[in-house]
C-alpha cells in the first residue's frame, strides 16, 4: 500500500487484506498495549475487550518464552474445536488480532498474516 491516504483508510485497507486470508472470520488491529485501533466486529465492546486481552496474551507469551530462553515468538495461537485465535505482530507498535476458522491451514494464515503485519510495519 502507498504511504499516501488517511490512517482510517489505511487502517480499512489492511483490515480488509487481513479477512482476505481463507479462513480469517474477525479480526481487529490493535497497539501492543491493548488499544483498539481498527476491527471487522459489528460490537465496540466485545472488538475493545477482545483488542486488549490479545494484547495481554501476547505480552505474557513473549515473557514466558523469555523465562525458557526462547526468542521472541513469532505468533500466539489459542485454539479451541470450532476456531482459533491467532496474534501476530504488525510492526513493532502493532498487532493483528485474527479470529480463524478451526479447520483452517494454521500454517497458511499465520504466514500471510506475518506478510501483513511486515507491511503494516512498513506503512503505519
Amino acid at each position: 500500500m502507498s504511504s499516501s491516504g488517511t490512517l482510517k483508510e489505511k487502517v480499512r485497507h489492511f483490515i480488509n487484506d487481513i479477512l482476505a486470508v481463507p479462513g480469517v472470520i474477525e479480526c481487529a488491529l490493535v497497539s501492543n498495549d491493548g488499544i483498539l485501533i481498527g476491527k471487522s466486529f459489528e460490537d465496540p465492546i466485545s472488538a475493545q475487550s477482545f483488542g486488549a486481552m490479545c494484547a495481554t496474551m501476547i505480552a505474557s507469551s513473549e515473557a514466558a518464552a523469555s523465562v525458557v530462553g526462547m526468542t521472541t515468538p513469532l505468533w500466539a495461537l489459542v485454539r479451541s474445536d470450532e476456531r482459533m485465535i491467532i496474534i501476530v505482530g504488525g510492526g513493532p507498535r502493532l498487532l493483528i488480532a485474527a479470529i480463524v476458522d478451526g479447520g483452517a491451514d494454521i500454517k497458511e494464515v499465520s504466514a500471510r498474516l506475518l506478510d501483513i503485519g511486515e507491511s503494516i510495519g512498513g506503512t503505519l
